[in-house]
């Protein structure tokens, strides 16, 4: 029988020039060196993985993330893909995406990317202002946010998501209205708003921690998030995801896997993987990830099954983020009591919330606070 689920893959690549001060996702500077060892690690990770199981899922979607998977070459890129596809059906992959950051790449290389397949880029901009860019540990300038834009349009890439934070120290409503001003005018397909979070393990952490860097307010993050949803939707961007927004037809279909709770497998150091039953990740460190290869062992640091209990609370979750909302029949599967009653009693205190077609969402002013919401409907 055929299976119809769709799945995506994800791709780790840890390099980065430098580390930014508010990131935590696992990468390392200075070991561009390591790229080669790098590339067959993962190649072989791959074979180890898939010499053991096989999935019937229709993969859709690859996505290359980051650290700067840009600092490799399309060649290094297309290796991995050739080992992907020796079991897997590639030819079914609609939507490939690269994370690229402003300054490092060519036209060239643009061009070469677009040869082995990809048709979504992802711009790393962050901000448009040089102090605010300098602060975070971006390496880029203003001005290579643009030429990297237009060398990928001249690429041919006819599918552009770029990332903004707001919610920067020092960054004024003024210079937060600029920026989204700069970017609506470039004409990206998809933008990625985020709210700058500080993380433990970060160097932003410490430095808030010993007081050298205070944050903005809340009342300031809220002020930039309301003012940045009115004005994308007044310039036809579509907010589907609490961060993320598109022009019609461009959402972007690897995360909406995560977030309607799609199998999704990954290699790489620290990749995170789910298979409907169980989620896994591995090491978080390129030594100890590339020993277990070497070692002909996969390098998975851990992994967790998934409880009713866990599938109702994901559902939710990830639901109320998303203007599609919550698919109520799906969380019947786990309550065996009525759900309209269940949400009813757990958010009387909360406005903004609907019920319409099978599904439960937020208006837009809401979504603003879906994870407060959703903690108050977790069984």
């Amino acid at each position: 029988m055929k299976n119809n689920q769709k799945a995506g893959i994800y791709i780790h690549i840890p390099f980065c020039k430098a580390k930014c001060i508010y990131c935590d996702f696992y990468s390392v500077a200075d070991r561009n060196d390591e790229i080669p060892e790098f590339i067959n690690s993962i190649c072989k990770e791959i074979k180890l993985f898939f010499k053991e199981r096989a999935y019937p899922w229709k993969f859709d979607t690859i996505f290359f993330g980051g650290g700067t998977p840009s600092l490799l070459k399309a060649s290094s890129i297309e290796s991995i893909l050739n080992s992907l596809r020796e079991y897997i059906d590639l030819s079914n992959i609609k939507e490939f995406t690269i994370e690229t950051n402003p300054g490092e790449v060519t036209v060239d290389k643009l061009k070469d990317f677009i040869s082995i397949g990809a048709n979504r880029l992802s711009l790393g901009f962050q901000t448009f202002d040089e102090k605010l860019l300098s602060f975070l540990g971006r390496l880029h300038s203003p001005e290579d946010c643009i030429n990297t834009y237009d060398n990928a349009r001249k690429a041919g890439f006819d599918n552009i998501n770029a990332d903004l934070i707001f919610d920067i120290p020092g960054q004024t409503m003024k210079r937060w209205k600029k920026d989204l001003s700069r970017l609506v005018d470039l004409d990206p397909e998809h933008i990625s708003t985020y709210s700058l979070t500080v993380e433990e393990q970060t160097q932003l952490f410490k430095l808030v921690k010993s007081k050298k860097v205070i944050m903005p307010s809340e009342i300031i993050d809220i002020d930039m998030y309301t003012y940045m949803l009115e004005f994308l939707k007044i310039k036809n961007y579509i907010q589907y995801e609490v961060s993320n927004h598109s022009k019609g037809g461009y959402r972007c279909n690897h995360n909406m896997h995560y977030w309607k709770n799609d199998p999704y497998i990954s290699f790489g150091p620290s990749a995170h993987s789910y298979d409907l039953k169980k989620r896994w990740w591995n090491m978080d460190n390129l030594n100890l990830y590339t020993q277990a290869i070497n070692n002909n062992e996969l390098p998975i640091k851990d992994k967790e099954y998934l409880t009713k209990k866990d599938y109702f609370n994901e559902l939710i979750f990830n639901g109320l983020r998303m203007h599609d909302g919550v698919n109520v029949k799906k969380l019947s599967k786990y309550y065996n009591k009525s759900i309209e009653a269940y949400i009813k009693l757990n958010t009387e205190k909360w406005n903004g919330l609907n019920y319409e077609n099978g599904f439960f969402f937020l208006d837009d002013n809401a979504r603003l606070l879906a994870d407060e919401i959703a903690s108050d409907l977790f069984i």
